[in-house]
């Protein structure tokens, strides 16, 4: 079996699997919303949350372990040094912890204060490690790292939701942060996977 993910048809956990995928050179990666027959989420280790992923007799939860997995077998990035690999793990660890950070108060009652305190808490982070110009591991195209920083940016759910309910203008206020996410989503082929994938869509009365 191909490597399948199964998740929603939004951002959210899934976004950057789909990236890395696509833009890595997974050619025969799958997506679906449903587990292949006689497939369980148990068997995956998941008590019932999505994403999951079944690679023949590889069967797997956790969204970050998932982007870590496809990244080592995405030929794009087979020769990437252990440092370059590491700068990319990192900015997926970071990407989860801001979506788990602010999904509480988004999904909270869309809490304004709440969102604003965690944007403040966690945008300027992301900024301050961002490289003054170029791709974040100094290469001539997008590598992982890059890519979760357009997620944060340009993926709907949750962040673009929190973003609205928050009243946040990321380009204003994180200017450093909009630039990056910008100069990746330039790429050609950036932008064509990403019209592959459900990056605005909305959901869950957001």
């Amino acid at each position: 079996m191909a490597p399948t993910l199964i998740y929603f048809p939004v951002a959210g956990r899934g976004q950057l699997c789909r990236l890395i995928a696509k833009l890595g050179g997974i050619e025969d990666f799958v997506e679906q919303t449903s587990l292949p027959e006689g497939v369980t989420k148990a068997d995956c280790g998941s008590g019932g949350s999505v994403p999951l992923l079944v690679d023949g007799d590889l069967k797997m939860n956790e969204s970050t372990a998932i982007e870590y997995y496809l990244m080592s077998i995405a030929p794009k990035y087979a020769d990437l040094t252990p440092k370059q690999k590491g700068r990319d793990a990192q900015f997926c660890a970071i990407k989860e912890d801001f979506l788990s950070a602010v999904c509480k108060p988004l999904f909270g009652g869309k809490d304004k204060d709440g969102i604003n305190a965690c944007v403040d808490k966690m945008l300027p982070l992301i900024e301050g490690i961002l490289p003054a110009d170029g791709f974040i591991n100094g290469l001539d195209f997008p590598t992982v790292a890059d890519l979760a920083v357009l997620n944060i940016v340009e993926g709907y759910m949750p962040f673009g939701a929190a973003y609205k309910h928050g009243e946040v203008d990321v380009a204003t206020r994180f200017p450093k942060l909009f630039a990056h996410s910008e100069m990746v989503k330039a790429v050609e082929e950036v932008a064509t996977a990403l019209e592959a994938t459900p990056l605005k869509t909305a959901a869950f009365g957001m």
